[in-house]
């Protein structure tokens, strides 16, 4: 059951209404919720079909890029560089990592809190299985999961909790934006394939303030202008649903932007866990014998990260390879030892998340059979729950 915050009222399914809400969020949140229709259902195989069309082409993709990353490498010196691989200063980098994901859980605490109130301990783990289960389907399904094991855990509605999750991954963006464009302020001489990705992340970045400044002006107008612009080949259910996720976003926003101190945390948060990250790959490239300029590291991993916007194979399998060894062999660090880190990088990223992926599964009592059965038949409306919020100033 989910626990009521001081400020917060909660109406029993059948209650009388004991006042009017003073805030936009959940009412706009569990609004969208409609019941199930027979065209939901038509609409909802035809994009798990969809689903799996895209999977199958992002894995040819990958294994495309693979192959050409294998062809444009001298496989030898890979090899050779990792063998001198100083595992003690690997396994910092994998403690880093554990420290990067426990900053981001608490980032996340922060953003649902008005909507429930969740164990630190409990995200975190939530957190971790969601990342596991992107990197193995990474079409979102990691986004997913996070709102499936909330409403499994905490009957949190997905209606409720899956804007939560849009605004955690608009703050990692954010800050990523950010320390990619201080690498650029400071004389970091970019690629100008690599300037490309910078400036798609850019509009990006400016597509998310204007959705802040806009949430907190005026929600109701961005309401009106996305109902407009949501093209209605998506079918009603799919469409309505689209909606309902983005008018929760919005009304995230609004509510967030009422608490300028908690834009300043959820900002501080995100730019500790990229640094974090960072740091991760610092420690890869000295692992490797390497010292590296950290403004050339924290450069090329924001650059790095920004590739991920594009979907990847399961894995990421040939992606991250690619990617990574042009980003870091433009930043002027030797192709030999770029793919190395790359590599090392990657293949720690796998072991990480299986173990604290496959460890959070069994700490939070989940069978992994039922977790893939909830997630494939996830539906973001929740007809049955009356939940009314009243958010303090």
């Amino acid at each position: 059951m989910v626990e009521a915050l001081p400020g917060w009222r909660y109406r029993p399914r059948g209650g009388a209404d004991s006042g009017q809400c003073s805030s936009d969020l959940v009412h706009v949140l569990h609004s969208q919720a409609a019941k199930p229709s027979h065209s939901f259902f038509i609409e909802k195989r035809s994009l798990t079909r969809r689903r799996a069309s895209l999977l199958i082409v992002q894995s040819l993709i990958g294994l495309g890029l693979l192959a050409v990353w294998a062809l444009a490498v001298d496989l030898s010196d890979v090899w050779q560089t990792l063998a001198q691989a100083r595992w003690p200063i690997v396994i910092a980098a994998a403690m880093i990592s554990v420290c990067s994901s426990f900053v981001r859980a608490a980032r996340w605490r922060l953003i649902l809190r008005p909507v429930a109130r969740v164990p630190l301990w409990e995200i975190w783990l939530i957190t971790l299985v969601s990342s596991l289960v992107n990197f193995v389907i990474p079409v979102r399904s990691g986004e997913l999961a996070r709102a499936v094991l909330l409403k499994q855990r905490r009957r949190v509605p997905m209606s409720a909790s899956l804007p939560t999750v849009a605004i955690d991954r608009s703050f990692d963006l954010l800050a990523v934006l950010l320390l990619g464009a201080l690498g650029a302020a400071i004389g970091i001489r970019l690629d100008p394939r690599l300037t490309m990705v910078l400036a798609l992340g850019g509009v990006l970045m400016l597509v998310f303030a204007a959705l802040v400044i806009v949430a907190i002006a005026s929600g109701d107008w961005a309401v009106r202008l996305a109902e407009r612009l949501f093209p209605p080949q998506l079918g009603v259910a799919l469409r309505e649903r689209s909606l309902g996720v983005l008018k929760g976003v919005i009304a995230g926003f609004t509510a967030i932007g009422r608490r300028p101190a908690d834009i300043f945390r959820l900002l501080m948060l995100s730019l500790a866990a990229s640094l974090l990250d960072a740091a991760m790959f610092y420690c890869l490239f000295f692992s490797l014998g390497a010292i590296l300029p950290p403004s050339v590291v924290i450069t090329g991993y924001a650059v790095y990260v920004l590739t991920f916007i594009i979907p990847g194979a399961p894995g990421y399998i040939g992606s991250a390879e690619a990617f990574g060894s042009l980003v870091f062999g433009s930043l002027g660090v030797a192709p030999a030892l770029a793919a190395s880190t790359i590599v090392l990088g990657h293949a720690l990223n796998a072991l990480f998340l299986a173990i604290t992926g496959g460890l959070s599964i069994w700490l939070l009592g989940l069978k992994p059979s039922e977790t893939v059965r909830s997630l494939s038949s996830a539906k973001i409306e929740e007809p049955g729950l009356e939940t009314e919020n009243v958010i303090g100033p």
